[in-house]
């Protein structure tokens, strides 16, 4: 039994939180409780939170007000779900074109926190959040982590892609937090290469981490790399995937390599944690008293076993509403309820964000995550992308330009590109009026048809 992470969740936790006047375990006691109500009950308050987040986006963002009264639709006059679908769905295209209108009035930058995804749709955002949203994001997050048996103190392994994640991991007081709290070893998957594996490898052996958290590529490839290579003394208890589609065959892989069970999990940069699996793995329980998750086809919602693009609505994001954001993911409604107990609905994943890794000339893999947003998000120009990779000194760039798109554009896709891929890499650029999704709805930003040489 690990004895400090009892102190660490039930003493340090607790005044860390009083150190910075956040909710967080005001927020998680509440979830504790709220999952285990009847559906209905459930229900229930998300249509209650529904109305109030109307109401308040109507009277506080210009942006609704202007799309309620276009429609002469008042937000009294959504008295059901059916007439929720008069609203029209928030596209990301809305989000780039009416920043400043969907912040809401009565909130300072101040009390914003600015954030961004990697644009791993191919289309790079630029979002807030209120500063009690991002307490009620933090408190979902550790209960659905509890599912799969981590808890705040206990030790954990990070395969992470996304460099911007890893900064909150940087600095004095990160490096204390690290030690006395959070107790993570973090591995970079946005470039990695066998030595780094190996020596995470070594570190893991010493370290015990109860748990596993990666981007289900990343812990794909190590757990094909640990296999490859015979590597033996890595016992996680339990493994949870996130941040891409994990497939059939990646999930009884990495179960098989670390003996243990995976915990699929989906989620975004814009809600936080959407839905997730607990320890039946009959389907993944949606967050739903944070958000408000419609399946719709054609115009109409998804029947049981049918499936649909989803469709979020946040209920307590007050500071930037997302109302009916359609978030180029598509899934299926479970209306059964879970064997576990729990109230909260359940939903199947059927086709979403996906990358590959691009392998470069000296074996090093590049994250397609993590270029989402250091590759893509941060130069202005591209509207949308996706990157083709046929051989290991070769990397096309098919771009969607908007209308900040320049030379100087082009100067630093490839100057970043060199201080990814390396010099031996060549760029080639196909400028095209769209990319489309694939035939199961999921869009690729990253394709790369190279196979690392340890998984040939």
């Amino acid at each position: 039994m690990d004895l400090y992470a009892q102190v660490a969740r039930n003493l340090i936790y607790p005044l860390w939180t009083l150190k910075d006047r956040n909710r967080r375990l005001k927020f998680l006691k509440e979830y504790e409780k709220t999952q285990w109500w009847p559906k209905k009950k459930i229900e229930n308050l998300q249509w209650e939170r529904l109305k109030k987040m109307l109401e308040d986006a109507y009277l506080n963002c210009p942006f609704y007000r202007k799309r309620f009264d276009s429609l002469d639709l008042k937000p009294k006059d959504i008295r059901e779900p059916e007439d929720f679908l008069k609203i029209p769905v928030l596209t990301k295209k809305d989000i780039q074109g009416n920043l400043e209108s969907l912040k809401a009035l009565n909130y300072s930058l101040q009390e914003l926190i600015k954030d961004r995804t990697g644009g791993s749709t191919g289309t790079p955002l630029l979002f807030y959040h209120d500063k009690k949203r991002m307490d009620t994001i933090s408190a979902a997050t550790t209960r659905h982590n509890r599912w799969a048996g981590y808890d705040i103190g206990d030790k954990i392994a990070i395969l992470w892609g996304s460099r911007y994640d890893h900064s909150f991991f940087q600095g004095k007081k990160a490096y204390v937090r690290n030690l006395l709290l959070d107790r993570a070893l973090i591995l970079d998957t946005s470039s990695i290469t066998q030595e780094k594996m190996s020596d995470f490898s070594d570190r893991i052996r010493k370290f015990r981490p109860k748990v596993f958290l990666g981007y289900a590529n990343s812990l794909y490839l190590f757990a094909c790399f640990v296999d490859a290579n015979n590597i033996s003394g890595i016992f996680p208890q339990n493994i949870i995937s996130s941040a891409e589609v994990l497939h059939p065959q990646e999930r009884e892989k990495i179960e098989k390599v670390f003996g243990c069970r995976v915990f699929d999990r989906y989620g975004c940069r814009e809600v936080g944690i959407i839905a997730s699996e607990c320890d039946k793995h009959s389907g993944l329980h949606i967050n739903a008293e944070n958000l408000y998750v419609e399946f719709v086809s054609q115009g109409k919602p998804a029947k049981k076993g049918e499936i649909g693009d989803i469709i979020i609505t946040d209920l307590l994001n007050f500071g930037m509403p997302f109302i009916r954001y359609k978030i180029e993911d598509m899934g299926e409604p479970k209306n059964e309820l879970c064997s576990c107990g729990r109230g909260l609905p359940l939903m199947k994943m059927v086709a979403g964000r996906v990358t590959d890794f691009i392998v470069t000339p000296d074996e090093k893999y590049i994250s397609g995550a993590s270029l989402t947003i250091y590759l893509i998000a941060t130069i202005p120009g591209i509207k949308q992308a996706q990157l083709v990779q046929e051989e290991k000194n070769r990397v096309t760039f098919k771009i969607v330009k908007d209308k900040r798109f320049s030379h100087e554009t082009m100067i630093q896709i490839k100057a970043k590109g060199k201080e990814f891929f390396g010099s031996n890499v060549e760029f080639n650029f196909d400028f095209v009026e769209e990319i489309p999704k694939e035939a199961s709805g999921k869009y690729r930003f990253c394709i790369s048809k190279v196979t690392p040489d340890f998984m040939k």
